[in-house]
């Protein structure tokens, strides 16, 4: 590689985002549509990061935003010796979790999801396996406490650590995976945001208005500096490079263990060591991730067609009274532009995806005007939007592919969560790996519905 694209790819490994996953909830029979007609939810201490619509409203189309969740964010300054105490009930949803970030890195530090989170008395937990999920609201109470501590050795039950050394503010999501739908609160799965609490030192204790203003709460989106245009095209442009660099013939996904790490092997090549699995761009503790570089300029046609396996996944609707058991919590693919962007053009999760008799499904995606007919639910195949505005930078057949893995079961052992060395992704997967292949709308749809 030549030394000045050597130094235009640390360039980026230093210079690249992190910015706030914005999502909205979308599409599937028992949970929140898409565009619901819904109020705004948010309070003194959280701010609601829900982008409606993707395409009316790109400002809220960022950090690669997966279309199965709900996101609210609080960024404040705890005074010496107190602490925050959370009251909140559990919501009708697939899941929910507390996440705490290092605000300058966006890295995560420390997380208390649904199972993890003890109920208060009197109160029952619907999360557990086989739990009620028909509780009252009376009955779904919990408490988490949030320090301004580095995480101990041994943490302590129903406790959040948000400290950073010289860092005084701490940065807190609150998510809800497919929530089911409510009248009110419907976002949050009928349960509303948890409420805020600051206890002092010396014993006093605040409540709602008054804890944010001692708590210093900045409301407001939470960025960094996005990678600059120049950047991005001298990596993504890089002299003897195709025009469908860095996508292959065959789509490779692999391991997201680092923004940095993975930016050196995408555009500088250099897949090797045993990177440290530290996530980046406020991900999700429970989640894990495989990227794929695409581009619709293969010979072969601008149709790709996605094959693998569905692990199984807890049907949480709203009429499943008992919390059922999965292979994974969750499961995602999405469709998106670009490292430069971090814009989504659309989301498949894992009870949008029809399977057959051996739980194998058919997702294609491609632009619309080459979307085969029969590239529809009732013929069995799933359809994935190709990105309009390819990577938002004048590359308009680039894509990029994300998929998510939450809490994979202990028997489980084919979850991205088990990868440990970069290229073990397809040994590890196995049948749970998608494998792409490029076609032709005509040739895809003489294969019948």
């Amino acid at each position: 590689m030549h030394p000045r694209l050597i130094g235009a790819v640390t360039a980026a490994l230093v210079l690249i985002a992190s910015a706030v996953a914005l999502a909205p909830s979308a599409g599937a029979e028992g949970y929140v549509s898409a565009h619901p007609q819904r109020i705004a939810q948010r309070s003194c201490f959280w701010t609601e990061r829900l982008a409606a619509k993707f395409d009316t409203d790109p400002e809220e189309n960022f950090a690669f935003p997966d279309t199965g969740a709900a996101y609210w964010t609080s960024k404040s300054t705890i005074p010496a010796g107190a602490h925050i105490v959370l009251r909140g009930k559990y919501a009708h949803a697939r899941y929910q979790s507390l996440n705490s970030y290092d605000a300058a890195t966006a890295t995560p530090l420390d997380a208390v999801n649904d199972v993890s989170t003890n109920p208060d008395r009197g109160s029952r937990n619907p999360y557990l396996p086989g739990a009620r999920r028909d509780l009252p609201m009376k009955r779904r109470k919990y408490s988490v406490s949030i320090l301004d501590e580095p995480v101990p050795g041994t943490p302590a039950q129903n406790t959040l650590y948000a400290g950073v050394d010289g860092q005084e503010q701490v940065v807190i999501f609150y998510r809800v995976y497919l929530p089911e739908p409510f009248r009110k609160h419907e976002q949050t799965g009928g349960a509303g945001l948890p409420k805020v609490e600051l206890h002092l030192a010396d014993g006093t204790v605040l409540k709602n208005d008054a804890a944010c203003q001692a708590l210093r709460v900045e409301p407001g989106r939470l960025t960094l500096d996005a990678l600059p245009p120049d950047v991005y095209r001298s990596i993504r442009e890089q002299p003897g490079k195709p025009a469908t660099f860095p996508a292959e013939p065959i789509p490779l996904f692999r391991t997201f263990y680092s923004r940095a790490w993975g930016l050196g092997c995408w555009y500088g090549g250099d897949c090797t060591g045993q990177p440290e699995r530290v996530g980046g761009q406020y991900s999700n503790v429970d989640n894990e991730y495989i990227a794929s570089f695409v581009n619709r300029g293969f010979p072969a046609g601008p149709v790709l067609v996605l094959r693998g396996k569905l692990p199984r996944t807890p049907d949480t609707g709203r009429d499943v009274e008992r919390m059922p058991r999965g292979q994974l919590r969750y499961w995602s693919i999405c469709q998106n532009e670009s490292v430069l962007t971090t814009a989504s053009s659309g989301c498949l999760y894992d009870v949008q995806i029809p399977v057959d008799r051996k739980g194998r499904y058919t997702i294609v995606t491609s632009k619309a005007e080459d979307r085969p007919p029969n590239a529809r639910r009732k013929c069995g195949v799933a359809y994935l939007p190709w990105p309009e505005r390819g990577d938002g930078a004048g590359h308009l057949d680039d894509g990029l592919l994300i998929v998510r893995n939450m809490l994979p079961a202990k028997s489980f052992h084919h979850a991205i969560q088990d990868t440990s060395t970069p290229g073990d992704e397809s040994r590890v997967l196995g049948p749970y790996m998608p494998r792409g292949t490029y076609t032709t709308e005509a040739e895809f749809s003489s294969r019948g519905c």
